[in-house]
């Protein structure tokens, strides 16, 4: 009854295009928020990291000052009755003493995506560096980060 046609053309119609099209963009409204969430969450995740070994250097740091049986250790005295502050940079994972005292955020297992540190959320970046005050004992006065600056280039 139907003849096929010699110059029949094969493909989508406009509708079935816009309808993908739109199907995709639904697709993509939906999963960038979800990305996002999980970009913070692992921002948070390495700085919680970053944190814990810059903790882990500064007691070991101050343990080993600590056990110098003389008063002096190189050119600095050495005194175990004060708070300690060390600086541990992520990139190099060395740690030095410091003279900036770091107070509060203690309590790394608690921080959230919107914890904020020297007035960044621990869920926007991830810190160049981290400063963490010990006392004498080993425990934690404070810790703060140190962020990197982002600017803008010169046109």
């Amino acid at each position: 009854m139907f003849k096929k046609l010699k110059n029949s053309k094969k493909g989508f119609t406009l509708a079935e295009l816009l309808i993908v099209v739109a199907i995709i963009g639904v697709l993509v409204a939906i999963s960038i928020p979800i990305f996002t969430s999980q970009l913070r969450k692992a921002r948070l995740a390495t700085n919680q990291a970053n944190a814990r070994a810059g903790y882990a250097a500064a007691v070991a740091q101050a343990l080993d000052a600590n056990t110098d049986t003389s008063t002096t250790k190189g050119d600095k005295d050495v005194a175990t009755s004060k708070n300690l502050t060390y600086t541990y940079t992520v990139s190099t994972a060395k740690v030095e003493e410091t003279g900036t005292a770091a107070s509060g955020n203690t309590d790394i297992a608690s921080w959230k995506v919107s914890t904020t540190i020297n007035g960044k959320e621990l869920g926007d970046a991830t810190a160049k560096a981290w400063v963490i005050t010990i006392d004498p004992n080993g425990g934690v006065v404070g810790i703060n980060a140190t962020w990197t600056t982002t600017t803008t280039p010169n046109p």
